[in-house]
Formats: C-alpha cells, structure tokens, sequence
C-alpha cells in the first residue's frame, strides 16, 4: 500500500518549511496574515500580504493582544517553541496559538 504525500507545497530547509507552514495554517483558517517573532521582534518566519516584519515587530512590542495597524486588528499572543518564548500575530483573527507551536516542533526536529 502506498502512502499519498498530504503536503503539496515542501521544503527540507527549516526556514522555508516554517514560512509555508504558516502560509497553509493562514490560508486554512482564513488569516490575512501571520507572523512569528522572538521576544525581540526579530522575525523567525510570516505569511501573508503584508509587511510581516514590521507587523511581528509591532505585536513583539506591543504587549498587548490586539492592536490597530493600517485599518486591522493585529492579534497576539504569547507562544513557546521548544521551550524558546516568541510571539505570534495575526491579522484580522486570532491564530491557533497552538497549532503553530506544534507545526514548529515538528519542523525543527526533522
């Protein structure tokens, strides 16, 4: 018996394979976009149409859980990624905060 690949889009670098990652779970759960950061704002990987540097920066600094930013809500929440604490934003609704922890897991370990 053969086994179908479920995903169509791939990648074996680990930077990349976080970045499509993020894209699927945005295009599944109808996010605008997303963004992950370390505490600092730096960006660790983003989907979407928009700057999601700058908008992982912002919710990075923000302290807060929603904010505006160019007539959207940016969402963010706190996330811990192999015992490393980053930030996840999203725009326009909130993110499965644990969806992406567990997507980043598995990317990393591979």
């Amino acid at each position: 018996m053969t086994k179908t690949e479920r995903r169509v889009r791939r990648s074996e670098k680990a930077h990349q394979a976080l970045n499509l990652f993020l894209e699927s779970l945005r295009e599944r759960e109808g996010i605008g976009a997303m963004a992950v950061t370390t505490e600092d704002g730096f960006l660790v990987a983003g989907a979407g149409n928009a700057d999601v540097e700058w908008m992982g920066a912002l919710g990075a600094s923000s302290k807060r859980q929603t904010l505006s930013w160019e007539q959207e809500t940016l969402h963010v929440q706190k996330v811990e990624v192999n015992r490393v604490p980053m930030f996840l934003t999203s725009m326009g609704r909130r993110a499965s905060a644990q969806s992406v922890q567990l997507g980043f897991e598995r990317i990393l370990a591979a």
